[in-house]
């Protein structure tokens, strides 16, 4: 179980099925990706849609499914922009977490019901959703849209900018730069870093493979393939490995590429 940070829920992975696989292979890319698998694919305490989680909740949640199938550390590549020459650094994914947590904000005060008041003003508002976000995206203006959505009342620009950085440090998402040298030219670089996007990837990546795997076990066994996605994935992936394992080398090939 884990416990989010920004909204205090409880979490727990339910075990993923062949079915969870497709939709994750499948669906769509970005937040509402994010969004529809962390929906699907979690049991929250209490009940919530997972739209309803701010984003930073979203992103540690696919950050740590990925920590847990592959382990903590991940790689994030890019170029020099002196030399331009291929570079990449490599981090925790515990510590970036750890290190982008929420923290208090001097500028706002709690007020309960998960809405906050600037300090010194009237300006109240609340942390956006991952929902508030993904409905933002598709105005004219995403900006004052979601500021509409989360804030009482009209705020002028700079009240608008005390609201933001309060925002930022209260419900902070993983997204980042990292630091690092270049081993050509020994210059210093910054990569922009999305840990959540950069976890779905492989997770996708991860779980288009049981295509693959209905295709070898229904060969082998001559199972359905209903009854193969109802296996739970850590299983499906034993079979597929153990008949990948054990076939000809020919036909292993032609199996896997059909």
């Amino acid at each position: 179980m884990l416990a989010l940070p920004i909204s205090g829920v409880q979490a727990t992975w339910r075990p993923a099925t062949g079915r969870d696989d497709i939709a994750l292979a499948d669906g769509a890319l970005g937040l509402e990706g994010a969004v529809e698998y962390v929906g699907s694919a979690v049991r929250f305490d209490p009940a919530v849609e997972a739209a309803d989680l701010p984003i930073g909740d979203v992103d540690l949640l696919v950050v740590w499914d990925r920590r847990e199938r592959r382990g903590d550390t991940m790689v994030a590549e890019g170029r020099c922009g002196r030399c331009l020459e291929p570079v990449d650094v490599r981090f925790s994914l515990a510590a970036y977490a750890a290190h982008h947590r929420p923290r208090p904000s001097r500028r706002a005060e709690e007020i309960g019901e998960g809405w906050f008041r600037l300090r010194g003003g009237d300006a109240e508002f609340r942390v956006p959703t991952a929902g508030d976000v993904l409905a933002a995206a598709t105005s004219a203006d995403p900006r004052s849209e979601l500021l509409e959505r989360c804030v009482r009342g009209a705020a002028a620009p700079a009240t608008a900018r005390s609201i933001e950085a309060a925002m930022a440090r209260l419900a902070p998402t993983l997204r980042a730069a990292v630091a690092g040298t270049c081993p050509e030219c020994g210059a210093a670089f910054e990569l922009e870093v999305d840990a959540r996007e950069l976890c779905m990837a492989e997770l996708r990546r991860d779980a288009i493979t049981v295509y693959d795997d209905v295709n070898l076990i229904a060969t082998a066994y001559g199972w359905s393939q209903d009854d193969i996605l109802a296996l739970p994935s850590a299983r499906r992936r034993r079979y597929a490995g153990t008949i990948a394992g054990r076939l000809p080398e020919a036909l292993t090939r032609e199996l896997a590429d059909a």
